[in-house]
Formats: structure tokens, C-alpha cells, sequence
């Protein structure tokens, strides 16, 4: 995708500071299951542009995605850290369905790279 020389911070946290931390930047008063802060973007974007930025996962929440739909944990973590990457390169599905597509193509090329393929997913692309 050509940041082979990027880097990035994951923070993987519970529920409750999830939700502090949904708050705090989104004003959204809940837990999510991943959230990601590109270090491209603001006044200072161009500091370290080696740095992709920070992506937070809800381990409480990945659980719960596994548990629900029959998913591996670590299968449920791979497409959280996917989709939080996705958002740090500038990708946005809630941007309209053109980029919405775009980011489902991105997410199953990066899953199959991780290993993950057939119908293991299939509750997340057949979700709209």
C-alpha cells in the first residue's frame, strides 16, 4: 500500500476506557470497537510523516464480535487492526458507498495477506 517504512501505535483497551476515550474525541458517549487517529492530518501533520498515528481496539467488544458471529478472537482483532489502518491511510466508509466499496476491497486484499479468506468474514461484507 506503500508505507513500508510507516509506523504505528496500537493500544488495545477495555470497554470502559473505550468509551472515555469515544467521548472525549467524538462526543459519543459508548464504548466502539476500534478508533483511529491519523498523525497526516491537523496543523502538524507533516512533523513525522513516517508516523501513520494511533489505533485504539476494544478488546471487550472484539470478544463480544467473536462470540456473536462464530469468529476466532484473533481473527475479529486482524480485521479491527485492518479497518483501524485503512482509516490512517485515509480511507473513511462513512464517506459514501463509492468509498465505503473501496475500503471492503482494501479490508478482504490486507485479511487474505493475514491468511484469513472464505467465508470467515462474510457477517462483516454482507453487512451494510
Amino acid at each position: 500500500m506503500g508505507y513500508t517504512e510507516s509506523e504505528l501505535s496500537i493500544l488495545i483497551v477495555d470497554d470502559e476506557e473505550m468509551a472515555k476515550i469515544n467521548q472525549q474525541y467524538r462526543r459519543i458517549d459508548h464504548a466502539t470497537d476500534v478508533l483511529a487517529f491519523p498523525m497526516h492530518e491537523g496543523e502538524f501533520g507533516a512533523i513525522a510523516p513516517e508516523m501513520l498515528g494511533d489505533i485504539v481496539i476494544c478488546a471487550q467488544t472484539a470478544q463480544t464480535m467473536a462470540r456473536e458471529t462464530g469468529t476466532a478472537l484473533e481473527s475479529v482483532l486482524n480485521l479491527l487492526l485492518v479497518h483501524g489502518i485503512l482509516h490512517l491511510i485515509g480511507l473513511d466508509h462513512e464517506a459514501g458507498p463509492a468509498e465505503a466499496n473501496q475500503m471492503k476491497i482494501k479490508t478482504a486484499e490486507l485479511l487474505s495477506v493475514l491468511g484469513h479468506g472464505g467465508v470467515e468474514f462474510d457477517w462483516f461484507f454482507d453487512a451494510d
